[in-house]
């Protein structure tokens, strides 16, 4: 049976081999690190080539605390995925808002402190200097738009040219104990709807021309992979507290975003802005 996940760590582990030729993997402080160096490992796993981190995190079921060194340790592996030399950054939440398990996306921009109409330009003011440039879009989806989602990013990375996309989306997994207990980041850029059987356009440096990294959670989870069946009629599931975690898990990538991006303000201000 085919695992329905968007998790790099489940394709290895799926794999049922404790080491694949082209795939790296190393174990740290509830922070899995796959590397997928080659061909022959993206095919392994079906991953492409890149690296995807996975930090555990607490339930966002009974989450009530972002400030206990989460947004810290979300903040530092997103900086080491991002370009070393930045002028502005696009987050773009990819989802559908009125789909709860689906809305992490559109949800997480609610959380990012956008701030390129403020500090772009030779009027800034001088109170507003400190701040990095982001920018924030949601890109609806293709039913409502009739527009891939991305398409709309390109779009405006043509128009607005950031040095990189940040791009938030909802994942799937294969194991309900990852559940809204999970956080996995990319720089290869993701498929959006790939997990579920809906593979959308892809949005990576290659489609877009720019560096790409992606955030997200899993929010649902196949009940073949549940029922360890092989179901001809794929359905998925989520938990009955999936407002709590959409809500919750955007708030913590909004805000892990921020503090990564806005170095010269501290966290609890950020928040203040933001929350």
């Amino acid at each position: 049976m085919e695992n329905c996940t968007d998790l790099a760590v489940e394709c290895y582990e799926s794999a049922n081999k404790t080491v694949i030729d082209g795939v790296k993997v190393e174990e740290n402080d509830g922070v899995t690190v796959v590397s997928v160096l080659d061909d022959n490992g993206a095919k392994a796993i079906g991953k492409p080539v890149g690296k995807y981190i996975t930090c555990c995190v607490p339930s966002f079921v009974s989450d009530t605390d972002i400030f206990d060194g989460r947004l810290d340790k979300l903040s530092s592996i997103l900086k080491s995925l991002l370009p070393e030399k930045m002028g502005s950054v696009l987050v773009a939440g990819v989802g559908n808002l009125d789909i709860t398990a689906d809305a992490l996306g559109p949800k997480t921009n609610n959380y990012v402190l956008a701030t390129r109409h403020i500090v772009e330009g030779d009027d800034c003011p001088d109170m507003f200097k400190d701040f990095f440039s982001v920018s924030g879009i949601s890109t609806g989806v293709l039913a409502d738009t009739g527009i891939e989602s991305a398409e709309i990013i390109k779009g405006v990375v043509g128009t607005i040219k950031p040095s990189c996309v940040i791009v938030v989306d909802a994942l799937a997994a294969s194991s309900s104990e990852r559940l809204g207990t999970t956080v996995q980041l990319s720089d290869v850029g993701i498929s959006p709807g790939s997990g579920v059987g809906n593979h959308r356009y892809e949005i990576s440096e290659k489609t877009l021309g720019v560096p790409v990294v992606s955030m997200g959670i899993p929010t649902v989870v196949s009940t073949a992979d549940i029922c360890h069946r092989n179901d001809e009629r794929q359905m998925f599931v989520t938990p009955r507290e999936i407002d709590r975690i959409t809500e919750q898990g955007a708030k913590l990538i909004g805000m892990s975003i921020n503090v990564c991006l806005q170095k010269n303000i501290s966290p609890q201000d950020l928040f203040s802005l933001v929350g």
